[in-house]
């Protein structure tokens, strides 16, 4: 399991990296801090969204729009935090993470 969670953050610094190089054309410490800010909070809203959808907060207004526009009978009609099952720990703690290192970035910048 810490193999999975190394993996997920060595690729995300690698993108964060190679991100920072073809938006500044540089990789410099405040382009790393501005990429990698912006690649970890897509990620913890990536996670924090499959979260919310896998407990089952929009399974109402999904089954309203399904009993509205679709024909099927009850036994055919899924909850939505059935259909689509996000697993949201890996992305979530990978985005903490990184966070965590660009805050610690942007401390050595200032300071």
């Amino acid at each position: 399991m810490f193999k999975k969670y190394t993996i997920w953050f060595i690729a995300s610094q690698i993108f964060v990296f190679l991100l920072s190089f073809i938006v500044y054309h540089s990789i410099d410490l405040l382009s790393y801090i501005n990429v990698s800010f912006v690649v970890g909070f897509l990620l913890l809203l990536l996670s924090l969204t499959g979260y919310i959808i896998n407990r089952g907060f929009f399974d109402i207004v999904f089954s309203s729009f399904q009993n509205i526009f679709s024909r099927m009978t009850d036994s055919d009609r899924r909850k939505l935090s059935e259909l689509i099952p996000l697993k949201y720990h890996l992305p979530f703690f990978t985005a903490i993470f990184m966070l965590l290192v660009m805050f610690c970035a942007l401390l050595g910048y200032y300071f």
